[in-house]
């Protein structure tokens, strides 16, 4: 969440803020301590209702702001707001089963996500992969540890989960204030997170190839933009949906289909293909999943959509993003376009139009930084996470038509926001 929110405030802000930043998550590391060791001092043991109280507040806030709201926004709050109860509840109506019931459910939680990220990692090989596996691995075991009732028989479970899910935040939060102390000047924060310098720490390639491209997204031409996405079944309903919708189909023949996606802008479409169709039967869709430099193949770019759906078909669904820097899409395209190399996994149609979308996205909410109502309204929006939440399914896997039309849903309910009663009032009021 935490990357996308460094994009849509934009490289400045992010650089200018990333003192303040280290500081939160000194503070956040400290307090994700206290609430470990004392989940063990049975002494002074901290009640698990405490921690009840801020779940229910959430959730209560999630159904009035879900009352309000329409479409996939109001379904969103409505399912938070129900987890969040739901947990809360059973924290006050079991004071002492309770902490069992809840080291089982964040122990399969934390087994299930182990395992799905060590097997996505090992089948995709992205880079950095083999710490992806390192790092599952550590979750198993805190995910087995969760099984266990040592040492406080369960009853400091809520506890120790709370501290240590703050503390591994905070460790994340605190070496991303580092790497932004560290950011070359005049890079957009889209680029450097796409090619993976906000990690390295480092990036005046991107900088100099910024300032030739005519430097960053600034006060520019806002317009709106069109999301294409053929999804894998087309309008036909699948037996599999979760597998259909966000990784691939297989016909009658055998024959795997991963969907397309593709973005209009105005005279500007963004649709990359590869230049000879790859083979999609079982086994070679295994062996292309890879997103290694043996699987590259040549590229190409349709010109428009009117001539791609002539080729082929209409677009089965489609999404429009309101506020998209126009300057900065083009030169994204300018950089992107000079490669027209496909990866099915690392470089193809939906990877090139989140990342297009991220690079017009940039910044947008920058002049309303200074605005705690702003920053904690997109905080505590749900589409934020939800969006945060595809991009680290995408990073642990690959970006899919599935995965970008949902990606594109949340980023357009996102980028309405500053355009709402009371946004503009209240960055001015600060």
């Amino acid at each position: 969440m935490i990357e996308l929110m460094l994009i849509l405030f934009g490289a400045e802000v992010a650089r200018r803020k990333a003192v303040l930043l280290g500081l939160a998550g000194l503070g956040w590391m400290l307090l994700g301590a206290f609430f470990f060791v004392n989940a063990f001092t049975e002494d002074a043991r901290i009640p698990a209702l405490y921690f009840a109280l801020p779940l229910m507040l959430d959730g209560g806030l999630s159904l009035v702001a879900a009352y309000g709201s329409k479409g996939a926004g109001r379904s969103l709050r409505y399912s938070k707001a129900l987890a969040f109860l739901l947990i809360a509840g059973l924290i006050i109506a079991m004071p002492r089963g309770g902490g069992m019931i809840i080291g089982f459910l964040v122990g399969s939680f934390l087994v299930a996500d182990a395992v799905w990220r060590a097997t996505s990692a090992h089948l995709v090989r992205f880079r950095r992969w083999r710490r992806t596996v390192c790092i599952a691995g550590i979750e198993f075991l805190l995910g087995l540890w969760s099984f266990l009732p040592w040492p406080s028989y369960w009853q400091g479970e809520v506890g120790s989960d709370v501290g240590l899910l703050l503390m591994v935040s905070a460790w994340r939060i605190c070496a991303l204030a580092w790497r932004l102390v560290r950011l070359p000047p005049g890079a957009p924060m889209s680029r450097i997170v796409a090619e993976g310098l906000l990690r390295a720490g480092a990036g005046p390639a991107i900088a100099r190839a910024t300032a030739e491209q005519g430097g960053l997204p600034g006060e520019h031409r806002r317009i709106p933009v069109t999301v294409h996405v053929w999804t894998p079944t087309g309008e036909l309903a699948s037996i599999d949906r979760s597998i259909s919708r966000y990784i691939a189909a297989r016909d009658e023949r055998g024959v795997i289909s991963t969907g397309h996606a593709a973005l209009e802008a105005g005279e500007l479409y963004i649709s990359h293909y590869p230049a000879v169709e790859i083979e999609r039967s079982g086994a070679d869709f295994r062996r292309t999943l890879r997103a290694t430099q043996d699987n590259d193949v040549p590229g190409r770019f349709l010109p428009s959509y009117a001539e791609e759906s002539a080729g082929w078909c209409a677009s089965t669904r489609q999404v429009t993003i309101p506020g998209i820097d126009a300057a900065a899409l083009h030169r994204f395209w300018a950089h992107y376009g000079a490669d027209a190399t496909y990866n099915l996994t690392s470089r193809n149609c939906s990877s090139s139009v989140a990342a297009a979308l991220d690079a017009g996205l940039e910044g947008i909410f920058a002049p309303y930084s200074g605005s705690p109502y702003c920053v904690l309204r997109l905080l505590f929006s749900p589409e934020l996470w939800i969006a945060a939440q595809l991009r680290a399914t995408a990073g642990s896997m690959a970006w899919t038509p599935g995965i970008v039309l949902d990606y594109a849903r949340a980023l357009s309910y996102i980028a309405g926001l500053p355009g709402r009663l009371g946004w503009r009032e209240a960055a001015r009021r600060e």
